[in-house]
């Protein structure tokens, strides 16, 4: 079973993003360096056409949601540092991490429960969603600009106008686990950005 269950039709319905859009992008990333590509990208928002997807939609429709606001594949590291593929997929309510192998749920998160996003200032793909109640994640992608956006857009009505907080540091803490915590160290070279990982535990 996959997540290849599509009634047809591609995700770009949101190819043609105005300029609107585009500013609030700058504004909002103005204390992050982006690379000359992403610059003018457009915001698409459904990469994998999960909006016509009838598992995915099963997924989303059991929690009573049925708006696709992000969808791409992306990679998670895992608690033992592994690297793996998902889907992250954002709704009205939720944001989903979705195999699309069995395109089975493994966690569902809901927006009401995030308190922050992590990012270095530096040109790299990675960003952390912080989860107090549980654990937090971190993700790559070449995306992480436009997720941001929209995750933000969508907190701040769901949490009635507040915004969510987005934190820039070149060295990145979060949760992986009850009492234990990780650090990400990104330092520019001269092949770009070079990151280090290390385990922290806390008492």
């Amino acid at each position: 079973m996959s997540c290849n269950d599509s009634e047809g039709g591609g995700g770009g319905g949101q190819a043609d993003t105005n300029n609107k859009e585009e500013k609030r992008l700058e504004k909002f990333m103005g204390r992050k360096e982006r690379r000359r590509s992403s610059l003018n990208k457009p915001l698409q928002g459904d990469y994998i056409g999960a909006k016509t997807n009838n598992k995915i939609l099963s997924i989303i429709g059991k929690h009573e949601e049925k708006e696709v606001l992000f969808a791409d594949t992306i990679v998670k590291m895992n608690r033992k540092c592994k690297l793996q593929e998902r889907i992250l997929l954002l709704t009205e309510r939720s944001l989903y991490n979705i195999d699309p192998v069995s395109c089975k749920p493994r966690r569902r998160i809901g927006l009401l429960d995030i308190s922050a996003v992590k990012m270095s200032g530096l040109q790299d793909n990675f960003f952390v969603i912080c989860v107090p109640s549980e654990y937090d994640y971190l993700f790559i992608s070449s995306k992480k600009v436009e997720i941001c956006l929209q995750l933000r857009r969508q907190y701040q009505y769901v949490h009635s106008g507040q915004v969510l907080p987005i934190e820039f540091k070149n060295t990145l803490e979060y949760k992986v686990d009850n009492g234990v915590y990780r650090e990400i160290k990104f330092t520019k070279d001269d092949d770009g950005v070079s990151t280090q990982v290390m385990d922290k535990k806390k008492t």
